[in-house]
């Protein structure tokens, strides 16, 4: 081969290096070790290329390098980006399956003191996503509330997440499986370290009610001009309109989970998103239920409005939420529970120093939701909070707060809260 004459045609050379106490019988023997280990390199990788100005090609049993795919969230509480979703790296199909899946998760941990004195580990969180290629992803979430399930026990086990996304051309999506909805701020970005305060606020908790999945479809859109839609039909919710229950006519509590739910009726949601202006963040949305309440026998037809708004301008943010039902049906509205709603405000200021970072907010709610058996459980809440976040590293928060809650302009709830969190 053409290598081989090469080298041997060099020999002219290498001999006037004898004067410096190389002989030729040594060149030679150097050049047939050379020669054999040439032979072995060709035998496993195919003959060398002629030209020394092309690049050498690729190993055919090499590992591809993996691509990062991910769904950036502009987190509303901080204004960092992180990877909501967890989406695993894509490999385009190539290499053994652990490396096209990935595994996240979050946790936080409460302590309450005040008419409410306790400390739970409130959330235990995994992801598990997988890539089966660049366009088709299974994202997955499994929750533990309250550290122990089983009978007689504060916890539960939950699937939250667990659908297949098809990624098509001109940034269109389609998601297939049991899903969180596309509804207010908190449903489908909840992580401890993306939100201020230590609980959840009672407005998303108890009109949207986060945390919110279903069975079915979505189809999103998005537009180079930072508009975007989503649209989907899923599962329903079933409200018990039973008067014996704390639950009757509440929201939250119609949350099926899609655990062997009852089908008989279909919902839908919708929501128009804007985000083209830097910082700004705006949607409006909409969720259908052609039955809330299926064990009655009367229409109860529902329909909840509602919009965001959140703005994040250096260290300064806002957040800013309205929802309300609309629920149809003579029962409901003998028991004042045929407009249920809620808002709140909360500015806050964050100051970063190097990889830490320390947020102050105020928030203050107006909420209104069924009673149920007795005025413990519903009613119309009024409701402040101040606290701190304080961010040691970006995907850890330890937490406090203090919430002042007044029912039906009489009563006051006050509570003193910490909290530690974390996501990853």
């Amino acid at each position: 081969m053409k290598i081989r004459h090469a080298l041997f045609g060099s020999l002219s050379f290498l001999a006037a290096v004898s004067a410096q106490g190389v002989t030729l019988e040594q060149l030679a023997k150097r050049l047939e070790q050379l020669e054999s280990k040439v032979e072995k390199y060709e035998s496993q990788y195919g003959p060398l290329q002629e030209s020394s100005s092309s690049a050498p090609a690729p190993l055919s049993n090499a590992i591809p390098m993996p691509t990062p795919v991910s769904r950036q969230v502009v987190t509303q509480a901080t204004g960092d980006d992180i990877d909501a979703s967890y989406l695993a790296p894509s490999t385009g199909g190539a290499g053994n399956w652990f490396e096209r899946t990935s595994i996240g998760g979050y946790g936080e941990l409460h302590l309450n003191q005040g008419d409410k004195e306790q400390i739970d580990f409130h959330r235990f969180v995994l992801f598990f996503n997988h890539s089966f290629s660049d366009r088709i992803k299974l994202f997955t979430e499994v929750e533990l509330e309250h550290s122990v399930a089983g009978e007689g026990k504060p916890g539960e086990v939950e699937l939250e997440q667990a659908y297949i996304e098809f990624l098509l051309d001109n940034d269109w999506s389609i998601r297939a499986g049991q899903y969180l909805l596309p509804i207010g701020i908190l449903n489908e970005v909840h992580e401890p370290d993306t939100f201020y305060g230590v609980e959840r606020n009672n407005v998303e908790v108890n009109i949207i009610p986060t945390t919110w999945w279903e069975g079915g479809v979505m189809v999103s859109k998005n537009f180079e001009s930072g508009l975007g839609f989503d649209v989907a039909v899923h599962s329903a919710l079933a409200v018990t309109t039973d008067l014996s229950s704390s639950n009757a006519f509440r929201i939250r509590s119609g949350r099926q989970k899609v655990a062997e739910a009852d089908a008989s009726d279909y919902a839908a949601s919708f929501r128009a998103r804007y985000n083209g202006i830097p910082g700004l963040s705006l949607t409006a949305f909409a969720n259908y239920q052609n039955d809330i309440a299926p064990d009655n026998t009367e229409d109860n037809s529902a329909l909840l409005l509602g919009g965001s708004a959140v703005y994040q301008n250096g260290g300064f943010g806002l957040r800013a939420l309205i929802a309300h039902w609309d629920i149809q049906g003579q029962s409901f509205e003998d028991n004042d529970a045929d407009s249920q709603w809620g808002a709140y405000i909360e500015p806050s200021y964050r100051w970063s120093f190097g990889d830490q970072a320390v947020g102050v907010f105020g928030r203050y709610s107006h909420y209104e939701f069924a009673r149920g058996a007795g005025n413990s459980r519903g009613g119309e809440f009024d409701e402040f909070t101040v606290g701190v976040n304080y961010w040691p590293i970006a995907n850890v928060v330890l937490k406090a707060d203090y919430t002042l809650i007044e029912q039906d302009g009489e009563e006051d709830n006050e509570t003193f809260n910490f909290g530690v969190g974390y996501s990853f």
